[in-house]
């Protein structure tokens, strides 16, 4: 059976490599194509941009009426037959093309076992690689994760999470819409602090910003920083980039390291470690679980690896008529804002 391969050339899932054995391949920035080309500011394809067909043995190429067209090999095209060796290019984005041929083999007994047995063997692993992981995340969060609340003469009010990303700067990553809290409250003649999970210390905040294009009420760009008065020594966190934000996908696991407010102890606060599956991915967003509740706004998410990929940013709450203020609807849906929207206000005020 003919099989195809696309390699990125260029982008930044570049040197991977994408196996068809279908006969359509769709190409396009909507979410239900099979190669999903990235979302730009002003983007160079289309919803639905290209597909790449077979027909027999042979693959072709076929533009679907895009705006920007689609090229091959430099030349533009509307359609023409693929062999090993094109460049199929899409705006700045190329992908390479390899065509051949896949053998159907029969496995014999002794090999069927052999396989299913790595199998398991590589499933036991990949369980304890993930066990593993977030332990690790769990004994190293509380080192580098602060609650951000306001003290009222001793009497402290949870408002929402920070996480260490800069130990020289005393810096503290949260939400825009957590600092616009705290500088209400601040108003008011409250003093907006930071206290580390497990200990009772107050740090006063000595300056804040937020992300340049945030605005109430949204959860586009909704980023901030928090500088610490005192510039005491802070563990940061490692920060993921672009790469390890494009290989998240559905199913892939996440955590998270936060204060719900309904279960947090404001004098002495004590963070809690949160795992759930990605359910959707709509970059800078992704759709998570997590157990989302007020005040685990501006939690950090971690990958396996103990990376960060991202931070809480909102949940689906309501309103109830107890006194006692928002709550999780129940329907699970939440969401993180990708750690590259961050890295865009970390970059801007150096």
């Amino acid at each position: 059976m003919s099989v195809l391969q696309l390699r990125y050339v260029t982008g930044p899932r570049r040197d991977q490599t994408l196996i068809f054995s279908g006969r359509r391949v769709r190409l396009g920035r909507s979410r239900d194509n099979d190669v999903t080309l990235p979302e730009e500011p002003a983007p160079n394809a289309s919803a639905h941009h290209a597909e790449v067909r077979r027909e027999g043995a042979e693959w072709w190429i076929v533009d679907l009426e895009s705006l920007n067209g689609t090229r091959l090999n430099g030349a533009a095209v509307d359609r023409a037959e693929l062999h090993t060796g094109d460049v199929i290019a899409i705006g700045d984005l190329e992908l390479a093309v390899e065509i051949g041929e896949r053998s159907r083999r029969w496995l014999t007994a002794t090999t069927a076992i052999a396989i299913l047995a790595i199998a398991a063997l590589a499933f036991v692993l990949v369980r304890q690689v993930r066990r593993t992981s977030f332990e690790a995340v769990a004994a190293a969060a509380p080192q580098s994760v602060y609650l951000l609340a306001v003290d009222d003469r001793g009497q402290r009010t949870v408002t929402g999470t920070a996480f260490a990303v800069d130990g020289a700067g005393a810096l503290l990553a949260t939400n825009a819409h957590v600092v616009d809290a705290l500088k209400r409250r601040s108003e008011q003649g409250l003093q907006p602090v930071a206290i580390m999970s497990d200990h009772a210390a107050a740090i006063p905040l000595r300056r804040t910003w937020v992300h340049p294009e945030w605005r109430k009420g949204s959860v586009e760009h909704d980023v901030a920083l928090v500088e610490l008065a005192g510039h005491p020594a802070l563990t940061p966190l490692r920060l993921g980039d672009g790469r390890a934000v494009e290989r998240l996908h559905r199913g892939a696991p996440l955590a998270t390291f936060g204060f719900p407010a309904v279960s947090t102890d404001p004098q002495r606060p004590r963070g809690r470690l949160a795992v759930d599956v990605v359910g959707d991915v709509r970059l800078p967003y992704i759709e998570v679980g997590l157990l989302i509740a007020p005040g685990t706004s501006g939690s950090p998410v971690f990958d396996q690896a103990g990376t960060v990929v991202g931070m809480v940013v909102g949940g689906d709450f309501v309103t109830v008529n107890d006194g006692r203020g928002r709550r999780p609807s129940g329907s699970g849906v939440n969401w993180v804002i990708a750690v590259t929207v961050l890295r865009e206000l970390l970059d801007g005020i150096k």
